[in-house]
């Protein structure tokens, strides 16, 4: 599932405003050129992707990494400085790759209408690989891990597409599934697997190391925070995840219910509504990924990067005290009718 809308960019840098709004001009380009049936499917769709904020996000991701590179590695004279121009075309890639990537994720959660979308999905990925193999030609080493990310994350959609209720193993460790969560948006790396191919340098780094952790824990902590807002819905949908999954091992283990069978979505609910326990330890998984994404990047003085952890802790703190709000308003409420049902 795609991230939710994110940390208002207005405290960022002037310049990197700038850069976003010289992408995006690029981007609209790029789908100017496409034939007319394509392009008229983009059209209507550009407005609400160029001012959504992960889209900032995953375009301006390149220059944040071309700029820490620059002032510990380039300044040092251990790396070459890096090219405004190669960057930019990297964050035009990123775009439109993110763009594709959006269609399929509505294809995936069964969105209306997003089925007639795929051929569009498919142009703007051949798009950002032309740029990508226009940069980094015969570059066996960003291109296997290319291979390698875009693998592990069509498998872990398909792990995603098939959980059910009917298949949910309750010996199996939470531990597991956050692994997959965290692998189903690793292609959020290859931007930093990109730079450091353009200086010459391999994924051993440690600041490749440091960044490939920062950007994991991240999305981890923005998918739990959508989780916790979707899991009903998903539900719905036949499918679960994360929250859901939690929600139904914690009835099974304290008794609430003898089996998955037994379980639905109301069910699920009432019990959700019930256990302030759990609901506070979902937030603190969300939070406790935050702060490993922030010490992995604190150490190497990112401020884009050290804000876009610290606004996602803000708007998940935010997002968790109005459902707390809600749910205290919906106990008090539903109290005399549920007293004693679990």
């Amino acid at each position: 599932m795609a991230p939710t809308d994110g940390p208002d960019f207005a405290e960022y840098p002037h310049e990197y405003g700038a850069m976003y709004d010289a992408i995006l001009v690029r981007a609209r380009r790029t789908v100017t050129g496409y034939p007319p049936l394509l392009r008229h499917l983009a059209e209507p769709l550009l407005p609400g992707w160029s001012v959504a904020s992960f889209s900032r996000i995953v375009a301006l991701l390149p220059y944040w990494v071309a700029d820490l590179l620059d002032q510990t590695l380039s300044l040092a004279g251990t790396a070459p400085p890096s090219r405004p121009e190669d960057t930019e075309t990297l964050a035009l890639a990123n775009l439109l790759g993110w763009w594709s990537h959006l269609i399929q994720d509505g294809i995936l959660d069964q969105e209306p209408d997003r089925v007639r979308l795929l051929p569009l999905s498919a142009a703007l990925h051949a798009s950002a690989i032309r740029l990508l193999a226009h940069l980094l030609p015969n570059q066996a080493y960003f291109w296997d891990a290319f291979e390698r990310y875009s693998l592990s994350t069509s498998e872990a959609c398909v792990w995603e597409q098939q959980r059910r209720l009917d298949t949910l193993d309750p010996a199996k460790d939470v531990s597991s599934e956050l692994g997959w969560i965290a692998t189903r948006t690793s292609l959020l790396q290859l931007a930093v697997v990109a730079q450091f191919t353009l200086r010459g340098l391999g994924q051993e780094h440690p600041l490749y190391i440091a960044l490939a952790g920062m950007l994991r824990h991240y999305a981890l902590a923005r998918q739990i925070g959508d989780d916790r807002s979707d899991w009903a819905q998903d539900l719905e949908n036949g499918r679960l995840n994360h929250v859901s999954s939690r929600l139904a091992r914690r009835m099974l283990a304290t008794g609430a219910v003898a089996s998955f069978a037994e379980l639905d979505v109301e069910r699920m609910m009432g019990y959700y509504l019930y256990d302030d326990e759990l609901f506070a330890s979902i937030q603190q998984e969300a939070i406790d990924a935050c702060r490993q994404a922030a010490a992995c990047i604190a150490p190497h003085g990112s401020r884009p990067l050290e804000s876009l952890v610290s606004d996602l802790a803000g708007q998940l703190e935010r997002g968790y005290q109005d459902a707390l709000e809600s749910r205290q308003a919906l106990q008090a409420l539903f109290a005399p009718a549920t007293e004693g049902c679990w």
